[in-house]
């Protein structure tokens, strides 16, 4: 039967260029595998056609998208005739299809800069990138083999969903026109019409995307055993994705002051905790390549580090789009039966990554005396060893959804028959974090009086004078001015007042404005900043009021309300 209407040169446009992109990230990973000038520019042009297709598919399915092509599933569940043009970009995002395509946009993109700037290491860091983006592209494939279906494509038609097929209305050549369903969409969801959700989420899949640099650097470390020559570049990527997903989450603590109004930025939400772990690990991973780079030793350390920060972000997007996550987080995306999948990708470049590191490790260089304690390099050490200590706390705390499915009451082995629930988060997260913030903050203030190799004690206490006494009278003013007067606040706030002053102290008055240090002086003084500013917000917050009860018979006394400006309750 044809159809009346249905635009089909567009699904099988975008079809057509997303098995174009699946099939040149798989030939550009074999390609780089194989050694060889001939194999390594097949490669390189594979996978600069995979990103051409790619770019295709998404400027396909936006087209769809800006012209309201309500035969398509996609374009129907994510966008209306009335909503702002300004929005259409969190409409394709919004979906687990459209935001899977803007992580593989940014991948293609940083992978196409690499097919220039890696130079030696080409063949296997873009090698690396290639076999993620086969894997990335397979989740919207959209193909069954027997009754098992391989990705869920944003090019499916309404009438192809499986619960459609051989309903009555796809009997009818006319069904666009005949059913009023098919006039407008859905919409987008009223909480995500908002400015920070057009640049939010491609700031923090920037920062995911920018994981898999270092972690392709120390695979292809790890391949080529050289420990050396690719550090350099690595810490480049490492500090870039330290900033740039430290942006994104930002923006992400901004929009949920606005839309979500659950009293703050931050929640310690199930997916807001997956965004930040892989930013503590990586920080810790930059800051050991620092480290491996001016004092040696702890290759070993930093490596681990890269390996594990790319996988937390596999195993977040595990738990945000398995449906794992339940109801447990405003964020989480609907399941779409790929999790399967999902656990396939993650357990790969896991199993993989951790094999090849341990199958390496005796012969990776070690240090051949430990660091003297008042050496720079060993608080530095002890910074990436709280940082993953935290994460670690963080992860383990988050994944009691899956340790539920897997040991709970109808979990695989029966361990405990009772579900583990976190009956209050927020609590249950500070109590935990606020002492490694503390021990972090003040590192951060303290790591910039440190020498490598050694350290003058007269000398670094007698920097520390005029920071220590500012920063008590700062801390001591900022509490009696809140009225905050819990131990454990003041402490923080003291720690990030001394990683403020301290910092542009030793900028001003050690350091001479020198631009060799002014990049991660600024940085330390903007992290306690954010810490204490984050601090101040929320220390004495009072609650006026949480009842919602008979604001309007329709309005259901959930969690969360949503009030629609203009409208009037009667």
């Amino acid at each position: 039967m044809e159809y009346v209407g249905e635009h089909l040169w567009a699904a099988n446009l975008g079809r057509g260029l997303t098995a174009l992109a699946f099939t040149m990230a798989l030939l550009s990973t074999v390609a780089y595998y194989l050694k060889g000038d001939d194999w390594k520019r097949l490669g390189r042009i594979s996978f600069r056609v995979h990103a051409i297709s790619l770019f295709g598919l998404i400027g396909t399915l936006f087209f769809i998208m800006a012209n309201h092509y309500f035969e398509f599933d996609y374009v129907w569940k994510h966008t209306s005739l009335d909503l702002p043009a300004r929005y259409l970009f969190s409409a394709f995002w919004e979906g687990q299809e459209g935001s899977f395509l803007l992580w593989m946009f940014w991948n293609a993109v940083l992978g196409y800069i690499l097919t220039y700037s890696a130079k030696a290491f080409e063949g296997p860091v873009v090698g690396v990138f290639a076999a993620v983006q086969a894997f990335l592209v397979s989740m919207i494939l959209g193909v069954y083999v027997g009754d098992m279906h391989i990705g869920y494509s944003p090019f499916i038609l309404v009438r192809e969903l499986q619960d459609n097929i051989g309903l009555p209305w796809t009997q009818f050549s006319d069904y666009l026109t005949r059913f009023p369903n098919f006039a407008d969409g859905s919409g987008l969801n009223p909480l995500l019409q908002n400015y920070w959700m057009t640049i939010h989420p491609p700031t923090l899949f920037l920062g995911f995307a920018s994981t898999l640099v270092p972690f392709s650097y120390a695979i292809s470390g790890l391949l080529r055993k050289d420990y050396k020559t690719w550090i350099n570049s690595a810490l480049i990527w490492s500090f870039f994705s330290v900033g740039i997903l430290g942006v994104g989450i930002l923006m992400g603590g901004a929009w949920a002051y606005e839309a979500l109004s659950f009293g703050g930025f931050w929640a310690w939400d199930p997916v807001e905790n997956t965004s930040l772990v892989p930013w503590l690990t990586m920080a810790a991973g930059a800051h050991l390549l620092l480290v491996q780079r001016n004092k040696g030793g702890v290759i070993p350390s930093a490596l681990f580090m890269l390996i594990l920060t790319f996988l937390l972000v596999l195993y977040s997007t595990f738990l945000t789009r398995s449906g794992v996550l339940g109801d447990s987080s405003v964020h989480a995306f609907v399941d779409l039966g790929l999790s399967g999948q999902l656990l396939i990708y993650l357990l790969f470049f896991t199993i993989g990554s951790i094999a090849l590191l341990l199958f390496r490790y005796k012969g990776l260089p070690k240090k051949e005396k430990e660091d003297r304690m008042d050496s720079r390099e060993f608080w530095m050490f002890i910074g990436a060893l709280t940082l993953l200590i935290s994460g670690l706390q963080i992860t383990l705390s988050t994944s009691y959804p899956v340790f539920n499915q897997l040991f709970g009451p109808e979990g695989f082995i029966h361990l405990y028959d009772q579900d583990k629930v976190l009956s209050d988060p927020i609590e249950h997260y500070n109590a935990i974090q606020v002492p490694f913030a503390i021990i972090i903050v003040l590192l951060i203030g303290v790591g910039q009086f440190l020498s490598y190799h050694r350290t003058s004690t007269k000398m670094f206490f007698q920097r520390q004078v005029l920071t220590l006494v500012l920063t008590t009278v700062l801390t001591g003013l900022s509490a009696w001015a809140l009225g905050m007067w819990n131990p454990m606040y003041i402490l923080l706030l003291w720690t990030s007042y001394y990683a403020i002053v301290g910092n542009l102290e030793f900028l001003i008055r050690w350091a001479k404005g020198s631009w060799n240090v002014a990049g991660s002086t600024v940085a330390h003084v903007g992290f306690g900043l954010i810490i204490a500013g984050a601090l101040v917000s929320n220390a004495n917050k009072d609650i006026i009021s949480q009842n919602k009860t008979f604001i309007h018979e329709e309005f259901p006394a959930n969690e969360n309300l949503l009030i629609h400006q203009g409208d009037t309750v009667q």
